[in-house]
């Protein structure tokens, strides 16, 4: 399970070194996608063939929208293994299309890990604690 969110850097080539306790859980290689919203998304192997058979009912019984959402999560989608230093490569589409320049926060997300660029993850972070208080409220079983 991914939780917790921690600072770093991503290199002049693009490399980034992710926490010592997600690496474990990940295992050898990522797939590094984007994420829905202006983030880059990292996932285990086999929870990516998971949100591939949500994304295979989604896509077939849905409009085009929801092709188009399927179409450019699967193009952007690459299978990126570790280096020996424990570094993955951000291919430059990815981090061109998330606004991801040296400064980042990686955000564990239960099942898959967040990359977010640093300035907008504080921007998101202080709307959405703002109207915490509200949000609990909306949300049933809690």
């Amino acid at each position: 399970m991914f939780v917790g969110t921690y600072e770093h850097r991503i290199d002049t080539k693009g490399r980034l070194v992710l926490p010592s306790r997600f690496r474990q859980d990940l295992g050898e290689c990522v797939v590094v996608s984007m994420g829905m919203g202006s983030y880059v998304s990292l996932h285990a192997p086999l929870e990516w063939e998971h949100l591939l058979g949500k994304l295979q009912n989604i896509s077939s019984s849905s409009g085009s929208r929801a092709r188009d959402f399927c179409r450019v999560l699967l193009a952007t989608a690459n299978e990126v293994p570790f280096d020996a230093a424990g570094r993955i490569l951000l291919p430059p589409l990815l981090r061109e299309k998330a606004a991801l320049d040296q400064d980042v926060v990686v955000v564990g997300q239960r099942n898959h890990v967040e990359i977010w660029d640093q300035k907008l993850w504080a921007t998101y972070q202080a709307a959405v604690f703002l109207d915490f208080s509200n949000i609990v409220q909306e949300i049933d079983g809690l």
